[in-house]
């Protein structure tokens, strides 16, 4: 064992967005871009059902699949209303791109975080938000090491402090 397990601490665990998904929501915000706004949205809609099939395949609770299934509803309702805007203004920043590919980071995250629980792993979703801070070069952006370590202590002590079993577990 190495690192943290073998130091008798838990496992962090990072993960990124499902296979392909972020090419496909660059696919979305082109499409955006270039005024497609019907076929954005097919898009959005076929990742839509991806995530909420996976999140089915992997969890079988009644409330925790209730929840993570509304978690997606939401988040892909808030990603359609990014695409709408952006098919009107026809203008893709590096600041909206890389808000559009966020979206799938955070979503397999909430999927993992409840698998895990659905599994007996003593595991809770962290929003990689709360501690990464980075310098405003979108496309290129870089950890800001201090803040991002101050946060990371911060978070982790509210977690160790038993802040985990106050907070939903998605």
């Amino acid at each position: 064992m190495f690192g943290r397990v073998a130091s008798g601490k838990s496992p962090i665990v990072v993960v990124s967005a499902m296979a392909k998904v972020t090419d496909q929501l660059l696919r979305a915000a082109a499409a955006a871009a270039e005024g497609d706004r019907t076929g954005a949205l097919a898009i959005s809609s076929r990742l839509r059902a991806r995530h909420r099939d996976t999140s089915a395949e992997l969890v079988k609770d009644k409330a925790t699949i209730t929840a993570l299934i509304q978690l997606i509803d939401d988040t892909f309702d808030a990603l359609d209303e990014v695409l709408r805007g952006l098919s009107a203004i026809r203008e893709l920043t590096p600041r909206i791109s890389d808000q559009i590919v966020s979206y799938g980071e955070r979503l397999s995250s909430r999927i993992v975080a409840a698998a895990f629980c659905e599994r007996g792993v003593d595991a809770a979703h962290i929003d990689a938000r709360e501690i990464i801070v980075t310098d405003s070069e979108f496309q290129k952006a870089a950890p800001l090491d201090d803040v991002v370590e101050k946060r990371s202590l911060s978070v982790y002590d509210k977690f160790s402090e038993g802040w985990r079993n106050e907070q939903p577990r998605l």
